[in-house]
């Protein structure tokens, strides 16, 4: 999971090391979050497409 995770990160740009202070924390943290709701969307949304296709209905 952790090499799914650092995948994930190298394909967006996002260093894998982690943050030395607060102030890198937030961005580090927020670019991530962005990441993974892209992630996730892209997948809803090719879920749902093949979930029209396959009922037939376009």
């Amino acid at each position: 999971m952790a090499s799914l995770f650092a995948d994930l990160l190298t394909f967006f740009g996002i260093s894998a090391t982690p943050p030395q202070n607060l102030a890198e924390l937030f961005p580090w943290l927020l670019a991530i979050l962005v990441a993974v709701a892209l992630f996730l969307f892209v997948f809803s949304i090719i879920k749902d497409f093949t979930h029209t296709f396959a009922r037939g209905r376009f």
